[in-house]
């Protein structure tokens, strides 16, 4: 009998460290499910966060480009107009420089022409600039358009003939200036290709 008690006693003595052992190991287990939810909660947080500081950037840089379209727009709010006036103001400058058949219609050409200068100077104050082309200049197809294009021996295609004023309002180009052209020999594609380039854009 006493040996009985003496096992059940052993037997207790040894359940209690593995109770104790279970416990502890319950108490990981919980700790890392712990752990284990904060670090996706906190995963889940920075990813809102990254989320909405995306959200606030994208509408930050949509209000800063529709403020300088705004900007834009205002700025060139008057190019149509200019562009309308241009056409009416080259042609009096056309008649009022040219040769007078006698003193009265010379003496009208300098009322007029100083109408026209008068209506120049407004335009030039708004942004109204004529582009610098004269004959032996090398051709810029962003400012100008060649209207003919020979071969000639020429290193780089160069302007023979200036055939229209063009004109820039502020950055823009409002008209393109119409040239004859020179073109280095077996370069004509060149140009032509440089030409439908700048019509696109591109």
């Amino acid at each position: 009998m006493a040996q009985e008690e003496m096992k059940h006693e052993e037997a207790e003595v040894k359940k209690e460290p593995q109770a104790e052992e279970k416990k502890k190991e319950k108490k990981i287990t919980k700790e890392d499910k712990l752990k284990a939810e904060i670090a996706r909660l906190e995963q889940e947080l920075k990813a809102e966060k990254d989320k909405n500081l995306r959200e606030i950037a994208e509408m930050q840089t949509t209000k800063r480009r529709l403020k300088e379209a705004e900007i834009e727009n205002r700025k060139y709010a008057a190019m149509g107009v200019v562009e309308e006036l241009i056409g009416p103001i080259d042609m009096l400058q056309m008649v009022v420089n040219s040769e007078a058949p006698s003193e009265e219609i010379k003496n009208y050409q300098i009322g007029f022409k100083m109408i026209a200068d008068q209506l120049m100077g407004i335009l030039n104050k708004e942004g109204l600039k004529p582009i610098e082309a004269n004959v032996g200049d090398e051709f810029n197809p962003k400012l100008m358009q060649a209207l003919t294009s020979e071969e000639a021996d020429v290193k780089v295609s160069t302007i023979t003939k200036v055939m229209q004023k063009g004109y820039t309002y502020k950055e823009r180009v409002l008209k393109p200036v119409l040239v004859n052209v020179a073109v280095p020999k077996k370069q004509e594609e060149k140009l032509i290709e440089e030409e439908n380039k700048e019509e696109k854009g591109e």
